[in-house]
C-alpha cells in the first residue's frame, strides 16, 4: 500500500538527533525498497540532517514555526503550515517530536493526506500546553512510540486509547567508519592501552553530563593508584549546558583527562577506539547514543531511568546508578576499568541484543505495516 505514496516527514530541526536518525533510516528504506516519494521538512535549520538528505537523494525544505508566538500568531501560521502541506499533497505525514506531532495533529485532515501518524520519541519534553496537545491527539488515529514509557505517556497523560498506540523500538544502523581504532586513538594522543571512555549525546539541559564529570574525578583518583590513565571524551553538539561543564571541568581538576569533541560525523569510527559507553541523563525515551555504543560490541554504564533501561535489558541494570549519584557512576565506571574480561563479556551481549531487538529493518517493517494498514482502512 504504501508503494509510490508520498510522503511527507516532519521534524522539529534539521540538526541531527537521535530521532533525526530514525526518521532518516525510515525515509532511505521508503525510497529504496517503496520507490516512495519522500520529503523531509524541519521547522529549523539546516544541519546535518539536510545534508544527509542530499547525500541520500531525499528532498528536504525549512517550513515556518507554525506553533511560534501567541494565539493569532499561531492561528495564523497553523493555516499557512497546513496550505503548504496541501500543496505538497502527500498522502502520509510522519511528524516525530512534540510540536510537529501537535502542528501536524491539529491540520493533517485540511491537507488531503489519508493518514497522519504521531511519533512519540520520548517520555514527553518540550510540552505545549495540555489542552493543546490533548486537541491534537485526538484528531489522529496512529500514534507509535519507541518505548514503552513513551507509550504510557501517551494513554496516561494524553488519554489516547493504548489500541492505538504500537510500540516500535529504535533500528540501529552503524555505518562504515571514516577511520578506525588506531586512527582515533592517535587524535587523542592515547595508546591502546589507555581505558578510553565515551559518552554520546548533546550537550543539553536533558543530559546530565554534570554528573558524570563529577564521577570521572572519583574515577581518575581511584584508578591513579593502578597506574591506569584513564581519557574520557564527550561526542555531541556543544549546546545550552556546554559553558557550565567547562567550568566545572576546570574546578574538578579534569585537565587532559577529558575532551569535549563538539559534534563527530564519524560515530562508527570513535566507538571503535572506545572501551565503555556512558550515558548520564535525566530523560531518555530509548536513547540512540546508547543503543549505538552496543551496537558497536561495548558495555554501558548509564542512569537509573525507564528509557535507559528498556534500551539495555535486564542483565545490564547492575550496571546503573540513580540519577545524580555521581559516586555510584563512578564505581561502576571502575568496576569495568578494572576488568577487561567484564568489557568483552557485556559488550558481546550487548551487540546480540541490538541484532535481536533493534534491527533496523524490524523497525521499517512494522512501521510500514503501520502505514500500510492505515491507508487500506
Amino acid at each position: 500500500m504504501i508503494d509510490g505514496k508520498r510522503v511527507v516527514i516532519v521534524l522539529g530541526s534539521l540538526e541531527l538527533g537521535g530521532s533525526e536518525r530514525q526518521a532518516l533510516l525510515l525515509a532511505r528504506y521508503l525510497v529504496r525498497e517503496h520507490g516512495a516519494h519522500v520529503q523531509v521538512w524541519g521547522f529549523y535549520g539546516p544541519g546535518r540532517t539536510a545534508e544527509l538528505c542530499e547525500e541520500y537523494g531525499i528532498p528536504w525544505r525549512i517550513v515556518s514555526h507554525p506553533l511560534f508566538g501567541w494565539r493569532i500568531r499561531r492561528l495564523k501560521g497553523l493555516i499557512k503550515f497546513a496550505l503548504t502541506l496541501r500543496h505538497a499533497r502527500p498522502d502520509v505525514i510522519l511528524p516525530y517530536t512534540m510540536i510537529p506531532n501537535v502542528a501536524c495533529g491539529l491540520i493533517w485532515r485540511w491537507t488531503g493526506a489519508k493518514m497522519c501518524v504521531w511519533n512519540q520519541r520520548d517520555e514527553g519534553l518540550f510540552r505545549m500546553g495540555q489542552k493543546m496537545e490533548l486537541w491534537a491527539s485526538r484528531k489522529i488515529p496512529w500514534f507509535i512510540s519507541n518505548s514503552q514509557h513513551g507509550a504510557n505517556f501517551l494513554s496516561q497523560t494524553l488519554e489516547v486509547d493504548s489500541n492505538q498506540i504500537k510500540v516500535i523500538h529504535n533500528g540501529v544502523d552503524l555505518a562504515k567508519s571514516k577511520f578506525d581504532r588506531m586512527a582515533w586513538r592517535k587524535h587523542f594522543n592515547v595508546d591502546d592501552n589507555c581505558f578510553l571512555v565515551c559518552m554520546v549525546a548533546n550537550l543539553t539541559d536533558f543530559k546530565d553530563h554534570a554528573t558524570l564529570l563529577r564521577a570521572w574525578r572519583i574515577v581518575i583518583d581511584k584508578l591513579a593508584i593502578s597506574n591506569n590513565q584513564p581519557m574520557l571524551v564527550l561526542a555531541g553538539r556543544l549546546d545550552t549546558t556546554y559553558e557550565s561543564l567547562k567550568t566545572l571541568a576546570f574546578d574538578q581538576k579534569l585537565g587532559e583527562t577529558i575532551q569535549f569533541l563538539g559534534k563527530i560525523d564519524d560515530i562508527p569510527g570513535l566507538l571503535s577506539a572506545i572501551d565503555l559507553c556512558v550515558h548520564s541523563s535525566y530523560f531518555e525515551g530509548c536513547p540512540n547514543g546508547v543503543l549505538e555504543c552496543m551496537a558497536a560490541g561495548l558495555p554501558v554504564v548509564g542512569t537509573d531511568i525507564p528509557g535507559i533501561r528498556e534500551a539495555i535489558g535486564m542483565d545490564n541494570y547492575p550496571f546503573l546508578a540513580p540519577i545524580e549519584d555521581y559516586e555510584g557512576l563512578a564505581n561502576r565506571i571502575i568496576e569495568f576499568a578494572l576488568n577487561s574480561k567484564l568489557c568483552t563479556k557485556v559488550g558481546s551481549m550487548n551487540r546480540q541484543r541490538i541484532e535481536i531487538k533493534f534491527n533496523p529493518q524490524r523497525m521499517c517493517k512494522e512501521t510500514i505495516e503501520l502505514i500500510s494498514r492505515g491507508l487500506s482502512s
